[in-house]
């Protein structure tokens, strides 16, 4: 007796499960001056809303990806959108700077929920090489989330208060749980999931145990964590040492976007033809010649942003052929564990990432080249650990 086939998600439920998490991120942080002032607090302390919801973020993937593996992607995906809607629902009714604290939080756990297993389901759903061609797809789509979204919580907060981000954010949270519910099916195959809770959480040490999983998650941490680097210490660089205004870098950054997205639709359009093993030693020797070039030329007199985001234009590129191509690698090892592949990865990404940020942003200010050598780094690491596996 032969399986029934799979019941296929779309691509566009899977873009709106994975877009609320960055959604949420980005569009709350032009408001944090006003949030501060409404609450009484000072602009140190309510920064806490971002770095506490991205370690959150971080703890709910490493939970919640085994966890898939026992009960199915569907529920946890559906239960964590209800769970971020009800976590806007105590946000919009704070009155304090800890009930805040504590509902950002709880947005964190469920929007890192359905943005981890959205790549489970990627993986569940296809090969290796066709997975990075479906997640390539759905991060061409949702790099427009984080791109927006400060513009849109910039002009709710100045027409009607920081509050009305929140209602925004529970909106959100209950289109996604409901587009879920109709259009989501279950991709977990249940043949060899885990039987019991000890089951589900040790296949953390069976991944590490593969040398794959180690060298694809490895690849795929440092490249992202160049993008962690260039956020804390760009604004800084371009703004206040090289004298140029917000909307100077804000209209480069959209370019480098761009070319991010324009790396992803290479790799959801030839992804399946060319494979992940391919893709991914081409986006690193593409990003490691970027990177180099941004950060030769930030030693030259005449650095400026042109000089900065050409290269990095370059790097958008190969980030986008790398990033879901290594992700996909990773979730393949052990298909029966991808969901724990990818909360383990998840959380590694924002582990790393929040520490460079930190690095970075503290660097940046006494020397404005720090961003780049570490982005330079990072990749070049990434590039090294690549080429020394294919040798073996």
């Amino acid at each position: 007796m032969t399986a029934s086939p799979m019941i296929r998600p779309s691509l566009a439920v899977l873009v709106l499960c994975s877009a609320v998490q960055p959604f949420a991120l980005n569009v709350l942080a032009p408001a944090t001056p006003s949030i501060a002032r409404s609450l009484g607090t000072d602009y140190g302390t309510i920064q806490l809303t971002l770095t506490l919801y991205l370690a959150a973020v971080a703890v709910a993937q490493l939970v919640v990806g085994p966890l898939s593996d026992r009960i199915g992607r569907r529920p946890c995906i559906i239960g964590g959108l209800i769970l971020f809607a009800l976590g806007s629902i105590a946000g919009l009714m704070s009155a304090s700077i800890p009930t805040l604290l504590a509902a950002r939080m709880l947005q964190a756990v469920g929007a890192g929920t359905a943005f981890a297993l959205t790549r489970a389901i990627a993986r569940d759903m296809a090969g290796k090489d066709e997975a990075a061609s479906i997640i390539g797809y759905v991060t061409m789509a949702m790099v427009v989330a984080p791109m927006l979204s400060p513009l849109v919580g910039g002009f709710i907060d100045k027409t009607y208060g920081w509050r009305a981000i929140f209602i925004l954010m529970t909106l959100a949270g209950l289109g996604a749980a409901l587009g879920a519910f109709r259009s989501l099916p279950e991709t977990l195959r249940r043949s060899g999931a885990p039987s019991s809770v000890g089951d589900t959480f040790r296949a953390f040490p069976t991944l590490v145990r593969q040398r794959s999983f180690l060298v694809n998650s490895a690849v795929l941490t440092l490249t992202s964590a160049t993008f962690f680097s260039f956020i804390a210490g760009a604004p800084f660089a371009v703004v206040e040492h090289m004298k140029a205004s917000p909307a100077v870098y804000g209209a480069f950054f959209a370019v480098m976007a761009g070319s991010y997205m324009c790396g992803n639709f290479l790799t959801g359009r030839f992804g399946q033809k060319i494979g992940a093993d391919r893709l991914i030693p081409l986006g690193l020797v593409l990003s490691s010649i970027a990177v180099t070039l941004a950060a030769a030329f930030s030693l030259a007199p005449f650095w400026a942003p042109v000089f900065l985001f050409i290269p990095l234009t370059l790097n958008g590129i190969g980030n986008g052929l790398t990033i879901p191509s290594a992700t996909a690698a990773a979730l393949s090892v052990r298909p029966d564990l991808a969901g724990a592949a990818a909360g383990l990865t998840g959380f590694v990404q924002l582990g790393l990432g929040a520490l460079i940020s930190w690095v970075a942003g503290t660097l940046t200010p006494i020397w404005p080249q720090s961003f780049l050598m570490i982005m330079m780094t990072m990749t070049l690491g990434a590039a090294a650990i690549s080429a020394l596996n294919r040798r073996k």
